[in-house]
């Protein structure tokens, strides 16, 4: 019995060996996980927020001008990560929810992630290094845990929301249902 562990504890360290060298190989030791996830991931966002502010102020004057008319032009603009149909993270997909719900239209959305350049001007413009951010009217309203607030207290439908886009008859008052 112990023979047959002494074996298998060997064809696992031999297998650890195989696995691993190609990272020997590229001097670079065993793979490790990381002691705080959360703080590895909120290390990297930082570090991604700092490059795409640089980004921004290299090309400052032409993202500015054309963001900021864009938001000047329309009525609700929503810098998120994503798009409202495919959000690229819980919180954009959270305040997409929020404004759906409360019928926030009409409604621009731009996806900060397509270039570090326009993430880099909405943590410019708002001085907040999470999104997502929303811009009615030309200025800056509120980020995910604003609009999160504002919507629990009600404050977002009676500031932004219409009830002209809801369901009449049978299902009235309930959001507009496609039928495809």
């Amino acid at each position: 019995m112990l023979r047959a562990a002494a074996a298998v504890g060997r064809t696992a360290s031999r297998a650890a060996a195989v696995a691993n060298a190609p990272r020997a190989a590229a001097g670079l030791g065993p793979r490790c996980f990381a002691a705080s996830p959360l703080e590895a991931t909120s290390k990297a966002y930082d570090e991604l927020v700092a490059k795409a502010v640089k980004e921004y102020q290299a090309n400052q004057k032409t993202v500015a001008g054309d963001l900021d008319a864009e938001i000047a032009s329309n009525r609700m603009v929503l810098l998120m990560e994503g798009s409202p149909d495919a959000p690229k993270s819980e919180a954009s997909l959270n305040a997409v929810k929020m404004l759906t719900q409360v019928q926030a239209v009409p409604l621009m959305a731009v996806d900060t992630l397509s270039h570090p350049a326009l993430l880099g001007y909405a943590v410019t413009k708002t001085q907040r290094n999470r999104g997502p951010y929303l811009f009615v009217d030309g200025s800056f309203y509120a980020d995910h845990d604003g609009l999160l607030a504002k919507f629990k207290t009600g404050e977002l439908a009676k500031a932004i929301g219409t009830e002209a886009t809801r369901s009449t008859g049978v299902f009235g008052g309930e959001l507009p249902v496609a039928t495809y």
